[in-house]
């Protein structure tokens, strides 16, 4: 074996957590959507992960410009691309109440069901991979995670 892969580095540990986990929540889903899932683009996949993380905060919804913005695409291509899911079921789009000239993005009721269920089997993975941790690690581990997942809100916010 080449020196280059007798250590794994945290990169590649990281991905194999995060693919563990992420293979738990398709596994959850009926397979008529789970093949609607994997015709998505990996952009498409992170804009909706971004609206579902920013609505647990702002049920209202996700402004369409901060999506634009989390999303690292200009305006115009984030609408194009809501326009795409929203044809496709997984999110919604409507006016700010405060705002009448703001669009706000929500994941769709449809949807939403399917992801609290993906949400239950993701976190099933953690806990059965947390289980070879002691209570101690554990604490550790939550410690650990909040404080980077604390560093991604200060330095992109949610």
């Amino acid at each position: 074996m080449p020196e280059a892969y007798e250590e794994v580095s945290q990169v590649d540990k990281m991905r194999a957590i995060t693919d563990y986990i992420n293979r738990a929540g398709a596994a959850a889903m009926p397979d008529s959507q789970r093949k609607k899932l994997y015709k998505l683009s990996v952009r498409q996949c992170a804009v909706v992960a971004n609206i579902r993380r920013y609505t647990r905060q702002h049920p209202e919804g996700v402004p369409m410009s901060i999506l634009a913005e989390r999303a690292g695409m200009s305006p115009s291509a984030a609408s194009h691309m809501v326009d795409s899911l929203t044809a496709q079921g997984m999110v919604e789009r409507h006016q700010s109440p405060t705002d009448r000239r703001a669009v706000l993005v929500t994941i769709s009721k449809s949807f939403l069901n399917l992801a609290i269920e993906i949400d239950k089997a993701q976190q099933n993975a953690i806990d059965e991979l947390c289980s070879a941790l002691t209570e101690e690690e554990r604490a550790i581990n939550r410690a650990v995670v909040d404080k980077l997942y604390n560093a991604i809100i200060e330095r992109v916010g949610i």
